[in-house]
């Protein structure tokens, strides 16, 4: 069909159907082809193809009046719709010139037909006949004359429709033609189909004679909840065809040549398109019945159908007490291809209708599930509805299954076949027998039942409909899905067969359509049937009138009692509303005391601040109740006696104590006389400020840190500013000295290394900010690992005594750790370990710096140790301030000048913090003048492994030579990174920009090995280089190449960015030489492991040991491992001639026998699957002893390769 929305089809039909024809001379139209096929080959005759070869003019009539979908009609000048598709069809398989003439009406088109002004009618049907004028060609599409009704009709019309409204289409002929056909029915012409079907809907019309192809055209598309095809008129051939010329017999031929080209699969693409059913294509087949089927049908004529009202959709009567749902619309197409009549019988439940039809009260029930044990498996027909089981619960609910309703009640119809097997699997379950499931749905949704069991199809109908915000489809359950079919009698059973053949007739997508209307329909209340419940609600209303009337009776009897009293008792009750709100609601504390200091009333606020009760407090003073003190006791009742005596209201702070704790309370109080003018007492309240004045010192203290931390970052930025320039200001010093000056290769070199330590310097200040940024990031974890500290603490003591030598202290080592071999994070300690010496060498003038490791006592037995490392020195000290702030972050012990050292005040606090990490504790014991004292403590599990001791080899080249691409907008680090790779025995290829770069990588031949880029450009930045090399990569089917980005940013979440952008590693700036020979080390590796596996001939195996020799063995012996258990079970299957295991067993064996490259053991599985599946036991024997000899030979092979 088009792809319009219905309600543009509506407007466009209403437009359309509102423009009567009116004589007009004939117009030339446009052919306008919606469904345009490839024109099939045609083999004329020889006349007809000489014809052809004259290239014949064609004039084509068609009529203004629109026959939907045939002839659309939405434009004067256009001719559209399924005929026009078909002439298309015609006029291309041909290759004739066609005109196409409008004519106004169907009467002037076939006389001008007649009379030779055109060579053919476009629309035509058989019912129309033919005359010596005019010949018809073969029909193009199946039609037939039908009655359609109204939706909520049951039974089907009487045969010549006596005494009901006949609605048509058509001239005078057409009804002097229904008159002969009808002549008891009132006939009532209509102009257009949309009238004459909008005339059933509003009951104007009883029924509506038409063809079949409009009618469903219609109803699907504006009409599919109001009308059906009630059957087919009592005239019923109606096939179109084209109408021709007599004049013309070589049109005949080849228009009839063309169509018989046509195949089902094209005439059924123009069908689709116009949303039509294949039935106008392809002839729908007879029921084909049998001598006994056509005996029962004979002697039953009208069949009694059982239908449970309350089974929506499946069944349900509507307000008007007529039968809907699917389950009725079946009914309706079985009574059309059989011929019989159903008398509909209402049921109450599924055991009363299965009773009834036992006792022979009817024939038919016209909807059951497949497997209720009270009927026979022969009583079903085949079924119309396949769908799930399903669990209803509640939105709010948590059940999402079986599991979880286990103790809980779930409502299950009376019948339905998922009863027993929820009492078989699932016993926990509390079963609710309800008559239906729509009363199960009720129960439900009143929170009587947990969940319910309903079909999927009956489950999505209700929800969308009633219970949209409130129930759910918790879960699909049990091992089959509903069937709902009919049943039928055991005396009826080739009724039975008669059913089936119908619904096997059925195509498909109708049932579709039919079950899609009902799953969409508007739905019924949700009630049970009125006839189950009308007497039980008879009563009820009965019991509850009387009760009204009883009730107004008595309520008129209190009225007059109480009427005197109310208007008083009002406006006391107002007045004391209001008070007690006034009072009792406040949430400051309030109270009333007498003259003599008595407590007359108080509210609660005043009780629950007191922490008392009335009975405590009620007519006693402060001094007799004993809240609070007698000492505050006497102080406020002199500020009550104070208030009475000055006749004025007092404020004050004051201070209470409340059962141990205090208070600070906003109090006043305020005189309050008598009618006599005396005063009478106090009347008195207070408000709890003790919070809002802690609040404004916790404000305080938080102004006050705050203003420490502004302090605090000034310091830093000042201490950061001075420690990056000083560095850099060395830098620039130097090099512009040796750009400048020169000098001898003596001052180049002393140049170059102060050059060098301004830069160590520099980057070691970076690495501090960085280090401390990841341990905030949480992106710091420790790597335990095999560490012999003797040996970790020599390397740090040897690496340390250069420093100490040169400002002339003493640097001693002590060990007296007995197991020195942990495990534990080597870099973390040594970067503890170093920094406090490179302090403790810092901060000592003169005298000594120690570093020692000790063993702590601990069990043995638990595989722990514990160990202490100190490093004690003879500096300054520090004192107890010093010692508390050391270990903050920003915090110097003293000031630059006195230091031989300049130092930003991290290190100590990147150490805690990476104590912390390693479950290491860290702690200083100094005094001023003595020197200090830091101890390492932390526990480690012993290791019986001694750690390879790492050393750094000299830069040399790893590997073969590697195509390098380097990308890098800065000219000095672009110059350098490229001569650190050709250093390293690599071609370096550069480039200034990504843009550049990807250029040059996507044309490089041969491929770039490794990409290294900047990550921050101008125009195309590192990451987005990357992404784009990862797409052209997967385009392009390539593995990815390694790309290491490079950023001088020392923030934690470049390495994340980085890995984001799909880069293979983030190395960060200045990137020395020995870190770039690693890096490009291992990528070196990798190429040259990969090129040797290319090189590799032979299995996977083969080529896996050439990739990574180092987990070859591993696979072997699991290899060998697999194919003996494999071997032993193969064994075990055939003893017990399991055919199924032994085929997916031998199959498992073939895979891994592949992979080996064993072709006796690969031929040999084959075999065996093959045998298996054909049951051979002898042949199985051989196979298998074949497979074992096989798998002998590959281990001894495959050992032998270790």
């Amino acid at each position: 069909m088009p792809d319009f929305s219905v309600a543009c089809w509506s407007v466009l039909l209403v437009l359309l159907f509102s423009v009567n024809a009116q004589a007009r001379p004939p117009a030339l139209v446009e052919l306008l082809v919606n469904a345009p096929l490839t024109a099939p080959h045609v083999e004329f005759d020889p006349h007809t193809k000489a014809w052809l070869a004259t290239d014949p003019l064609i004039n084509v009539a068609i009529w203004s009046g629109a026959l939907p979908p045939l002839h659309m009609g939405f434009e004067q000048d256009q001719f559209e719709g399924v005929t026009a598709d078909y002439l298309n069809v015609v006029r291309e398989a041909t290759g004739l010139r066609m005109k196409i003439w409008r004519y106004a009406t169907r009467a002037k088109a076939r006389e001008a037909l007649e009379q030779g002004q055109v060579d053919m009618v476009a629309l035509h049907d058989v019912s129309e006949g033919q005359d010596g004028a005019i010949t018809q060609s073969r029909p193009y599409l199946l039609n037939r004359k039908v009655i359609v009704r109204h939706i909520g009709e049951t039974q089907l019309p009487s045969a010549d429709l006596s005494g009901q409204r006949l609605a048509y289409v058509g001239d005078d002929t057409v009804g002097a033609l229904l008159h002969k056909q009808y002549p008891n029915a009132t006939l009532i012409q209509y102009s257009n189909h949309l009238n004459s079907l909008t005339s059933l809907v509003y009951d104007q019309a009883d029924a509506l004679w038409t063809d079949a192809i409009t009618a469903e055209f219609l109803i699907r598309l504006l009409f599919s909840n109001d009308v059906y095809i009630s059957g087919d008129a009592l005239s019923t051939s109606a096939d179109i065809n084209f109408a021709v010329s007599d004049r013309q017999p070589q049109l005949l031929a080849a228009i009839n040549s063309a169509l018989d080209a046509i195949s089902p699969a094209d005439m059924m693409r123009i069908t689709t398109r116009w949303g039509l059913s294949n039935n106008f294509v392809v002839e729908q087949p007879p029921l084909n019945l049998d001598a006994e089927q056509t005996a029962w049908l004979a002697a039953h004529r009208k069949v009694k159908v059982l239908v449970a009202g309350s089974y929506a959709p499946l069944t349900f009567f509507d307000d008007q007490d007529r039968l809907q749902g699917l389950g009725a619309d079946l009914l309706k197409i079985v009574s059309q291809r059989t011929g019989l009549e159903f008398e509909i019988i209402g049921g109450n439940s599924l055991p009363y209708m299965i009773k009834q039809l036992e006792e022979g009260q009817a024939e038919l029930i016209a909807a059951v599930s497949i497997g209720d044990l009270r009927l026979s498996p022969e009583q079903y027909t085949r079924p119309y509805l396949i769908s799930p089981f399903v669990a209803v619960s509640r939105s709010g609910g948590q059940i999402k299954g079986l599991e979880d309703l286990k103790g809980k009640r779930l409502a299950v119809a009376t019948g339905n076949p998922l009863s027993q097997w929820l009492a078989r699997y699932h016993p926990e379950i509390i079963q609710i027998p309800v008559p239906t499931a729509v009363r199960g749905i009720e129960l439900l949704s009143d929170g009587d039942v947990d969940a319910s069991v309903h079909t999927r199809f009956g489950a999505d109908y209700f929800i969308k409909h009633h219970f949209q915000q409130d129930l759910k489809i918790a879960a699909v359950i049990g091992p089959t899905p509903a069937r709902v079919s009919m049943a039928v009698s055991a005396d009826d059973l080739p009724l039975k067969s008669i059913i089936n053949k119908v619904l096997l007739g059925i195509p498909p997508e109708e049932l579709k359509t039919l079950s899609d209307r009902w799953r969409n329909h508007a739905a019924p209340a949700v009630s049970s049937s009125w006839n189950t419940y009308k007497d039980d609600v008879y009563k009820v209303v009965g019991v509850a009138i009387a009760f009204v009337l009883a009730f107004l009776v008595w309520n008129y009897y209190l009225q007059i009692q109480i009427k005197k009293r109310r208007s008083a008792e009002l406006a006391l009750s107002d007045q004391l509303a209001f008070s007690k709100t006034l009072i009792d609601g406040s949430p400051i504390a309030l109270y009333v005391r007498d003259k003599a200091g008595r407590l007359a009333h108080c509210n609660r606020a005043y009780l629950e601040f007191l922490q008392t009760t009335p009975e405590e407090v009620i007519g006693k003073t402060l001094l007799d109740a004993g809240v609070i003190s007698p000492q505050l006791s006497r102080q406020y009742q002199k500020i009550y006696q104070d208030t009475q005596h000055h006749g004025e209201p007092t404020f004050a702070d004051l201070e209470i104590d409340v059962k141990g704790r205090q208070h600070r309370i906003y109090h006043w109080t305020l005189p309050y006389q008598s009618s006599a003018g005396e005063f009478s007492g106090v009347i008195g309240g207070w408000l709890d400020i003790s919070e809002r004045e802690q609040l404004m010192e916790q404000l305080q203290q938080a102004l006050e840190a705050a203003d420490e931390a502004n302090d605090s970052k000034s310091i830093f930025l000042a201490s950061m500013s001075h420690e990056i320039r000083t560095p850099i200001s060395a830098l620039i010093g130097l090099i512009e000295m040796l750009r400048v000056r020169g000098g001898t290769a003596q001052q180049i070199d002393e140049n170059l290394t102060v050059a060098h330590q301004s830069a160590q310097s520099l980057l070691s200040l970076i690495g501090d900010i960085l280090d401390l940024s990841k341990i905030e990031a949480g992106a710091m974890q420790p790597s335990p690992r095999p560490t012999q500290l003797g040996e970790q603490l020599r390397s740090i003591h040897k690496l340390f005594q250069v420093n100490a030598h040169n400002k002339g202290l003493r640097f001693d080592l002590l060990l007296k750790a007995r197991d020195q071999q942990v495990i534990i994070d080597t870099l973390m300690l040594d970067q503890i370990v170093a920094n406090l010496i490179s302090n403790a060498i810092k901060f000592t003038q003169q005298g000594f710096v120690e570093l020692s490791l000790k063993q702590l006592p601990n069990d043995a037995a638990t595989g722990f140790g514990s160990y202490l490392i100190e490093v004690r020195d003879s500096g300054c000290g520090l004192n107890e301030q010093q010692k508390k702030a050391i270990f903050e972050p920003f915090v110097q012990v003293a000031p630059a000048a006195t230091i031989s050292g300049r130092s930003t005040g991290l290190g100590l606090s990147i150490c805690t913090r990476v104590a912390t990490l390693i479950d290491a504790r860290l702690s200083v014991d100094s005094q001023p003048g003595k020197g200090s004292c830091f101890q390492l403590r932390f526990t480690a599990e012993r290791s019986a492994l001694a750690p390879a001791l790492a050393t750094i080899a000299a830069p040399t080249q790893t590997g073969r030579s590697l195509k390098i691409l380097v990308v890098e907008d800065h000219a000095p680090n672009r110059l350098l990174l490229c001569q650190q790779i050709e250093y390293l025995g690599h071609r370096a290829v550069a480039c200034d920009n990504g843009e550049t770069a990807l250029a040059e990588w996507k044309q490089a031949q041969p491929p770039f090995d490794l990409t290294i880029t900047d990550c921050n450009m101008p125009h195309m930045d590192g990451y987005e280089l990357t992404r784009q090399m990862r797409e052209s990569e997967q385009s392009r089917a390539l593995g990815a190449h390694p790309v290491f980005g490079l950023t001088a940013h020392a923030q934690s979440h470049i390495i994340q960015d980085c890995l984001d952008a799909g880069m293979t590693q983030c190395l960060f700036k200045p990137l020395g030489i020995e870190a770039l020979t690693q890096h490009i080390g291992n990528v070196s590796a990798q190429v040259e492991r990969r090129e040797r596996a290319s090189r590799v001939k032979g299995s996977e195996l083969q080529k896996l040991k050439a990739l990574a020799p180092e987990a070859y063995a591993s696979l072997v012996n699991e290899f060998i491992t697999t194919n003996g258990a494999d071997g032993a079970r193969l064994e075990q299957l055939r003893l017990d001639n399991e055919f199924e295991k032994m085929v997916s067993l031998a199959h498992k064996i073939k895979g891994g026998a592949q992979m080996a490259h064993a072709v006796e053991m690969v031929d040999a599985c084959v075999a065996l699957e093959a045998s298996a599946t054909l049951r051979d036991a002898a042949a199985c024997d051989q196979q298998v002893k074949r497979i074992l000899s096989a798998m002998q030979v590959l281990e001894e092979e495959l050992l032998a390769s270790l």
